[in-house]
């Protein structure tokens, strides 16, 4: 419950951002702001789209849009300068589709039902009406913030379900509320070849026929609905369903249908129904689909490709060589003894048989051998089937829907290794994606009045070990450290962070202190917070999460969200205070002793 103190300490707060705001407006233009959402990126390589490099050039952003792009811009007395020399920056990636930002449905009893050959329609997973807005409700998961790390600015997220889960949206990867991140909203409908449970469709075949019957439903539905307002005389007024009405834009060609298709089987089930009933498709989610490259070909469908790859195979000569090295480095060990302990005749006998002691190596049986030999040549279609398409001149991007997101980063320098081009993966993650969704106006590239979602790499970002050092999303500069190897038990002292900390917040002209109190441990923390204004007010944190040493949790006063993220290191603190499209404060601590 918000006490009239906590408003009192709001209100305090909102003056002080808002008179620290004009007082730096009335200042010499050489006071810049200390918190402001004017930045300069300062002499970076820009890579503008795919093939297009600029260098030493500057990027000016303000309220989270590119204002200019440049080598000669001159710089605002309140843009916070971001020196980038020798760096790169790149348009935020877009991920072609993903159930990122919804959390996974809860495992429940499986409902009765009276009639399962004719089962609810929200039972039997067709529910082409709901949308992301409602499955979101007023909480991201943790999946958003995952992919952003890995420079993500836009994903086009779909509803969890089965059959027909609903329709999808394209949005911001940043902090902000689920109901301010949406960009572009019911932009598509998901489908996919995954049966009901003990009802139908109960079958993949099953999918196919409720499919048919209800696309060729809303196409009759649609039609009949479009005579009665043309000339309702002598008609029957048309019925209302929800279910139909939601695919007149489908059968209109207005919305495409995403269908995913991540087998060869599901690949050619998709091409079959598209072709006799006439949608427009986008092949989504494919990680079988060389073998049907001149079917996709030739209907030109839009295609997804996975960012699912399968587990690395690792080259067995290598280990072989050092498993020899590793014998023959103990046999010299042995010689060494033997050379200390006997005479030298003996010493050279003895090394005579240890030469001859070296095994032969083991020969594998033609049946392993040729199983080996499918394996290496289904893992590498795996992995070389973009270049494949990109070598075909067929468009695709990528889609993280089955990738683990651990994975995503190895697993595009892996495709690139395996001939795709990095002209061509990049395109896969922002210009071919952006024209896809239809957002190339607003995404894509770095250009003047696009959305400043981008980030900044200290290297080319197809080099194996270059690392993203600034992400900017929403308006938001978020400085990425270099994550720290965490110890092992027994490799010095473990800090606990449950205890009373003390913090301070640097805002403009402004410092702000407090107290905050962290109870628990694991996934189990309680976070709560006062000022130096009003000790002892505490407020609870919400949203609290633990990952490594970085501790997020967001306060909230009178409906206004502080999202609040801090990365500790022993026994203090730093991280920042993010106020919505106010920017984001500064924010130090350190534990107070007990």
């Amino acid at each position: 419950m918000i006490t009239n103190i906590s408003c009192r300490r709001l209100l305090w707060m909102m003056v002080a951002i808002f008179g620290s705001f004009q007082f730096a407006l009335s200042q010499n233009s050489n006071d810049a702001k200390e918190v402001t959402t004017t930045y300069y990126v300062k002499n970076a390589f820009v890579v503008q789209k795919p093939g297009t490099v600029l260098s030493n050039t500057s990027i000016l952003i303000k309220d989270g849009m590119i204002k200019s792009v440049g080598p000669n811009i001159p710089i605002p007395f309140d843009a916070e300068v971001i020196d980038a020399d020798s760096m790169y920056v790149y348009a935020g990636f877009i991920d072609a589709c993903s159930h990122a930002g919804i959390a996974k449905i809860e495992n429940k009893e499986r409902p009765k039902v009276t009639n399962p050959g004719n089962p609810p329609k929200d039972l039997a997973g067709i529910t082409p009406q709901y949308t992301v807005r409602k499955a979101i409700g007023d909480k991201l998961d943790k999946s958003m913030g995952e992919l952003r790390k890995l420079g993500f600015g836009f994903v086009h997220v779909v509803p969890r379900g089965r059959m027909l889960p609903g329709q999808g949206s394209v949005l911001s990867t940043g902090d902000l509320k689920p109901s301010n991140s949406i960009i572009k909203e019911n932009i598509s409908e998901f489908a996919q070849f995954k049966p009901a449970r003990r009802m139908f469709p109960a079958t993949t075949i099953g999918v196919m026929s409720q499919f048919r019957d209800l696309i060729k439903n809303a196409t009759f539905s649609n039609n009949y609905k479009a005579s009665y307002a043309l000339n309702p005389n002598g008609l029957e007024r048309p019925t209302r369903s929800e279910e139909l009405a939601a695919l007149y834009p489908v059968v209109e060609k207005k919305m495409p249908v995403f269908f995913y298709t991540p087998k060869v089987k599901d690949v050619n089930r998709a091409l079959i129904l598209q072709k006799e009933l006439g949608y427009n498709m986008v092949l989504t989610g494919v990680r079988q689909g060389w073998p049907l490259m001149s079917s996709i070909s030739a209907t030109r469908n839009p295609v997804v490709l996975s960012l699912k790859l399968p587990e690395e195979i690792k080259d067995e000569k290598k280990d072989d060589d050092k498993e020899d090295g590793k014998v023959e480095g103990d046999k010299k060990v042995k010689e060494d003894e033997e050379v200390k302990k006997g005479e030298k005749g003996e010493k050279d006998e003895k090394k005579e048989k240890a030469k001859k002691k070296k095994k032969p190596k083991k020969e594998e049986d033609p049946e392993t051998k040729m199983l080996k030999e499918r394996k290496k040549k289904s893992h590498d279609e795996y992995v070389s089937q973009a270049a494949v398409f990109e070598k075909q001149r067929i468009n695709f991007s990528f889609s993280t829907l089955d990738a683990k997101t651990k994975d995503i980063r190895n697993n595009i320098l892996r495709m690139v290794k395996g001939g795709l081009s990095e002209n061509g993966a990049l395109a896969a993650l922002t210009t071919n994606p952006a024209s896809l969704l239809g957002i190339s106006a607003m995404a894509g590239t770095v250009e003047q009045g696009k959305i400043a979602n981008i980030f900044i790499t200290d290297k080319p970002y197809f080099e194996e070990k270059s690392k993203i050092k600034y992400l900017i999303i929403d308006g938001n500069v978020k400085h990425i450290k270099e994550e720290k190897k965490k110890k092992k038990k027994g490799d010095g002292e473990k800090v606990e962070l449950a205890g009373i900390w003390s913090y301070e917040v640097e805002m403009p002209g402004q410092s702000q202190s407090g107290t905050m109190i962290i109870k628990g441990s694991g996934d189990n923390l309680e976070v709560s917070t006062d000022t130096s204004d009003e000790p002892g007010d505490f407020i609870d944190g919400t949203n609290v999460s633990l990952d490594g040493s970085e501790l997020s949790f967001d306060i909230i006063v009178d409906g206004m969200t502080y999202s609040i993220s801090v990365e500790f290191d022993g026994e203090a603190f730093e991280g920042t205070v993010a106020l919505g499209e106010f920017g984001s404060f500064p924010m130090t601590g350190s534990k107070k002793p007990e």
